[in-house]
């Protein structure tokens, strides 16, 4: 019938939409958005659902003509039932089922996914980690205990950094931010200041690749200032040789030296922390790191630590070795060793394109420029 009674008028739906607005209006209602409104006359006009009685009541002023003729009677109707209302039902529903089993569960597929990408790299993980932290987001924004909420905001702010860093990795600087923010709000909503260091210290390394690095040391001061020390040794660890690495990119020898030796002096001396999954520092990677940093100085004492590292390294860290062979070719350049600098582009190279590493093959090529 209202279909009918549209057409006998010659009128277009948007035409009738232009009417109901302006019906609307005049008696102080702000219907919703055109194609919102769109959306509700075509299911109107197809049976599949009936105005409620304020749509009914403009329908009839629109077409001058009586609810029972149009044949949409709010009295003898059910009123609609919003699908949207349906949805939220059934997401509270969902997420009323977060319990401390499955918060395991959820932080266990982040462990593993972590394990797979120093493995095999970003690119072939970034639909199932994209997928992961859009689900933890959308449990967090439907559960509504505080009881619930804390346990599963601390695993969407360690999925998140991990994704973040992902993105670095794959070249993409913005996406990264993103989600280090999400890490960052998440993290506060858990109340760890373990996780907000960590993210925090993890967007340093975004605005060091855009080439931000004064930013970058003073947004890993501010994680170490607003968790002092409630941070555990091995993060304080890891935030002075992400410091010593920002300070490096700023060419500020000194305080790189300084940073450097503060994290070697925090850095516990016992095997890693396994409440720290996301932190791979000991020994050995903090010589690779400090090696890194002293090779961005032009400093040949790099070489050393990056051997040191290389031989020790496990490497089932395939990008953190493209890197370090990087490190090393950088170093032996700056001591005039070309052949084996070369030896070590061809492996950095390699292992690179095995992972897909976009962040350690950009820095090949501006290697390889420079040569």
């Amino acid at each position: 019938m209202l279909k009918a009674a549209r057409q006998a008028r010659g009128w277009t739906q948007s035409r009738l939409i232009n009417e109901l607005e302006r019906q609307a209006r005049a008696e102080g209602f702000m219907p919703p958005g055109r194609e919102s409104l769109r959306i509700m006359v075509s299911r109107w006009e197809n049976g599949h659902a009936v105005p409620d009685s304020t749509y009914c009541a403009l329908l009839s002023k629109v077409y001058r003509l009586d609810g029972r003729t149009l044949g949409i009677s709010a009295a003898l109707r059910a009123p609609e039932v919003d699908p949207s209302n349906e949805e939220l039902r059934a997401r509270l529903s969902c997420a009323s089922s977060v319990d401390a089993d499955l918060v395991a569960c959820l932080q266990q597929q982040t462990d593993s996914i972590r394990v797979l990408d120093r493995r095999l790299g970003a690119p072939v993980l970034l639909d199932q980690m994209r997928a992961h932290v859009a689900t933890l987001t959308r449990l967090l924004s439907h559960v509504v205990l505080p009881t619930q909420r804390g346990p599963l905001a601390a695993v969407l702010a360690d999925a998140a950094a991990l994704a973040g860093w992902q993105a670095l990795d794959v070249g993409s600087d913005a996406h990264a931010w993103t989600y280090y923010e999400s890490a960052k709000a998440a993290a506060r909503e858990a109340e760890c200041p373990v996780l907000l260091g960590h993210a925090m210290g993890e967007q340093a390394f975004a605005l060091i690749d855009l080439q931000q690095p004064a930013l970058a040391v003073q947004l890993i001061e501010e994680a170490r200032r607003q968790g002092g020390q409630r941070l555990p040794a091995l993060l304080r660890s890891w935030l002075w040789a992400a410091e010593a690495e920002a300070c490096a990119a700023a060419g500020e020898d000194a305080a790189c030296r300084r940073a450097v030796d503060l994290a070697d002096q925090q850095l516990p001396r016992a095997s890693a922390e396994p409440g720290l999954p996301y932190l791979a520092l000991d020994e050995v990677h903090l010589a690779r790191w400090r090696g890194h940093s002293l090779a961005r100085l032009g400093d040949t004492e790099a070489i050393g630590d990056l051997r040191s590292a290389l031989d020790r390294m496990d490497h089932s860290f395939t990008r953190a070795e493209a890197a370090l062979r990087c490190d090393l070719a950088t170093a032996l350049l700056a001591r005039g060793e070309q052949e084996e600098a070369t030896r070590e582009v061809v492996s950095a190279t390699e292992l690179a394109s095995r992972t897909g590493s976009v962040r350690q093959q950009r820095r090949i090529q501006r290697l390889t420029i420079a040569a």
